[in-house]
């Protein structure tokens, strides 16, 4: 506001001199520039407005997916197709995620030439796990004469997909973990009969030797892997907390990485499972089948949509008492992984 007022005072005393002048000297040229001054507001407001209507922004990054630590560069693009420059205009974006309920403002100033592109990038790191929205909300442009202001209403996003660091001090023990495997194991004990076999596919990296029918693979060079019926009704389930009491301490990041280093892990030795988070929005449990680390990491992607909670064990509480699950649950904290059995 202190802007358009000092521009506007400006203003009004240049014309007040040029009405002076062409009172004291009475020649045609003052009666010119008075003329010439009372129509530069509307053709300023007129030839801004059109040039901001017709500005194209655009978002680009770097990289889509990165890690906990990973520089990922954000590029705004402001392209003004107009024979009209603008100096003076204004990106306004944020950053946000659903993890972390802060939203981030940042505003940038530069100026745009006619019939030009503008860009500017920003080098970002994040040093936590989620999934972070970087969106363009508005662009605003002053006139030539600063008066007035436009606001072009703008939706862009993109989205960065972070994903935590394996945690290498992690421990467990493999023995602990044989109980959830009756599932995806009971179909390829010896005197297993063919019918129990229901379909036929491409092999998947992350399924297990004993599934690949050995002789049709053969036949036409390509492995394929059998599909067995699962009379078990026993399940091992990667269960992870999304428990965050303060979006300060690293205890989802956390919990994250013990999340990923094991799922890894299990496909690294074959074994394949599936990956539960609760949902406090839709008030259940997603579930994935996973196969190989595509999988894994799209259940990751899918989880950092949601909302955290600032109960403990909250997961684990929900599951125990639907009795949903009747075998394993490799339950996730900030602590570790513990095997419970359902």
């Amino acid at each position: 506001m202190l802007r358009k007022i000092l521009s506007a005072a400006g203003f009004f005393f240049i014309y007040l001199i040029v009405i002076l002048l062409a009172t004291f000297y009475q020649k045609p040229i003052f009666l010119f520039l008075l003329m010439l001054l009372l129509l530069l507001p509307p053709a300023s407001y007129l030839a801004a407005r059109y040039a901001v209507r017709h500005l194209q922004p655009e978002i680009t990054t770097s990289l889509l997916f990165g890690h906990s630590g990973d520089e990922i560069t954000v590029s705004f693009v402001l392209k003004n197709p107009a024979y009209l420059p603008l100096p003076d205009c204004t990106f306004h974006y944020t950053v946000s995620s659903p993890f972390y309920p802060n939203e981030e403002s940042y505003e940038v100033n530069c100026p745009v030439y006619a019939h030009d592109s503008f860009a500017f990038s920003i080098p970002l790191t994040f040093r936590r796990a989620a999934c972070y929205q970087i969106r363009l909300t508005q662009i605003t442009v002053w006139d030539y004469l600063h008066f007035f202001t436009f606001h072009k209403e703008v939706t862009l996003q993109k989205e960065l997909f972070i994903f935590p660091l394996e945690n290498d001090s992690l421990q467990f023990s493999s023995a602990a973990f044989g109980e959830g495997f009756d599932e995806f194991e009971e179909n390829g004990a010896k005197g297993n009969v063919s019918s129990n076999v229901t379909d036929i596919r491409e092999y998947i990296p992350g399924d297990r030797l004993q599934k690949i029918h050995w002789k049709l693979s053969a036949k036409i060079h390509k492995l394929m892997v059998k599909e067995n019926e699962q009379t078990s009704s026993h399940q091992f389930i990667l269960l992870p907390e999304l428990y965050l009491p303060d979006p300060a301490q690293p205890v989802l990041e956390q919990i994250l990485s013990n999340t990923l280093t094991m799922g890894r892990t299990l496909l690294a030795d074959g074994i394949t499972f599936f990956f539960w988070y609760y949902s406090i929005t839709a008030q259940d449990f997603m579930q994935f089948c996973i196969l190989n680390e595509d999988q894994l990491e799209e259940a990751f992607r899918s989880c950092f949509y949601e909302s955290t909670y600032v109960e403990s064990d909250l997961a684990l509480t929900v599951l125990q008492k639907a009795d949903m699950v009747h075998g394993s649950i490799l339950h996730v904290t900030d602590k570790g992984v513990e095997d419970v059995i359902s």
